[in-house]
């Protein structure tokens, strides 16, 4: 008995100290950016791709280490040659320089394959914080339509006890309560599926991070965003300036250079090599004709990896084979590229639109209505149940609202991704 009890003492305590490494921290959209850029492995991993590439590089540019070579006679038949020592080297003839420009053409392709990836990167994690901020919201309305959907039902009861409504219409506003208390319970787990998937961005198991922000609102700036009534941006500008500036265009054009470069590296094959070498000769006074001890030097050259059986052909027909491929693959890219910015400017036009209609007319409508509402109500030109319907209305305008502010915002992450950038500044267009 008192080992189970020790037992499970020691389970709660550990099961305590499991649950307190798992810290709650909000968090703005920027300083998620910055710290996701910071933690995310596949990130990190590139980072590592581009380091690699650098030392590949030096590796490319790599001298020939010399050799030491000694000849000592051996024999009756050659006592009177002369014992060597000396050194070889093989200088590479036009192989060096073309090696380390491949090379460092793999090194420029590294580095555009991350900065392009680290876009894709900051796009999820915007679309996680805006969709977290939109479940927060709905849940925040929707809170306020139970609450609407209770008063309702209660204002029809009474009215039903004095025989004012049938009964069915009670049953109906119940149904209603009910269908409002299920659809709470649904926006909490979309809260929490929401938070967990944006953590799950974040890569974190220590820390659950929270957006700073309780909802979804015209905080533009807080979330990077340009104001939807600021002048439309000009679409040629954007294209020009994508098509630029894009990584993944980038990186492919540097793969059309890397073929050439390796195509250059694989013809240098055909040019022979030269190999040096020099050192010290001697013969001793008893090995010698003259009966003293002698001494020199001997140096000496030759061709090597002279291309005479063997002359790389399909190693550079391969290498044209590359070049058309590469070439090709650019022409896809960049056709995806425009492709993709083209429709990432349309819908961030029609987003807009459609939250300033909100903006402009909806909302101001629908608050209007309210407001006429609750002055009928007040003069008793409409009754209590009159009025809680339009204030349905204009909950349900509110939940359409906050679909199209996170339409907005998506859109315009969307966008400044295709363009390989966080924010729109004036000295980018």
């Amino acid at each position: 008995m008192k080992r189970s009890i020790l037992t499970f003492l020691a389970l709660t305590t550990f099961a305590q100290t499991a649950w307190a490494i798992v810290d709650e921290q909000k968090i703005g959209l920027m300083e998620a950016i910055q710290k996701v850029l910071e933690t995310n492995p596949q990130i990190q991993m590139l980072d590592m791709d581009v380091e690699i590439s650098k030392n590949n590089t030096k590796k490319a540019n790599r001298l020939q280490n010399p050799s030491i070579d000694t000849f000592k006679s051996m024999g009756n038949s050659i006592e009177s040659e002369p014992q060597l020592i000396g050194a070889s080297y093989k200088f590479e003839i036009l192989k060096r320089g073309k090696r380390k420009q491949h090379a460092k053409s793999q090194e420029f392709t590294a580095q555009n394959t991350r900065q392009f990836s680290q876009y894709d990167l900051i796009l999820d994690v915007r679309k996680a914080y805006i969709d977290l901020l939109l479940k927060k919201s709905n849940l925040n309305i929707l809170k306020e339509q139970q609450k609407l959907a209770s008063e309702l039902y209660e204002s029809i009861q009474k009215d039903v006890k004095a025989k004012k409504m049938p009964e069915t219409e009670a049953l109906q506003a119940k149904i209603a309560l009910n269908r409002s208390i299920m659809a709470v319970k649904t926006a909490k787990s979309n809260v929490i599926f929401s938070q967990n998937r944006f953590n799950t961005v974040m890569n974190t198991s220590d820390i659950n991070y929270d957006t700073k922000e309780d909802k979804l609102n015209g905080n533009y700036h807080e979330l990077l965003t340009i104001e939807p009534t600021d002048n439309l941006l000009d679409y040629e500008n954007i294209k020009n300036f994508a098509l630029k500036r894009r990584f993944d265009l980038q990186k492919a054009r540097q793969e059309v250079i890397t073929a050439q470069k390796n195509l250059e590296v694989i013809k240098s094959k055909l040019i022979p090599d030269v190999e040096f070498s020099a050192g010290y000769g001697y013969r001793t006074a008893s090995k010698g004709d003259t009966g003293k001890f002698e001494s020199g030097a001997y140096i000496g050259a030759s061709l090597t990896n002279i291309p005479l059986f063997y002359q790389y052909q399909p190693e550079i027909k391969n290498a044209k084979l590359e070049i058309e491929k590469a070439q090709l693959k650019y022409k896809d890219v960049e056709i995806d590229a425009l492709r993709n910015i083209t429709d990432a400017w349309e819908k961030f036009v029609i987003t807009r639109e459609t939250l300033n209609f909100y903006n402009d007319e909806l909302l101001a409508n629908s608050k209007e209505f309210l407001d006429a509402s609750y002055k009928g109500l007040v003069k008793k030109e409409i009754d209590l149940t009159a009025y809680l319907v339009s204030k349905k209305t204009y909950f349900d305008t509110m939940l359409e609202y906050q679909k199209a502010l996170a339409d907005y915002y998506v859109s315009y992450a969307e966008l400044v991704c295709e363009m390989n950038i966080i924010e729109v500044e004036k000295e980018y267009l």
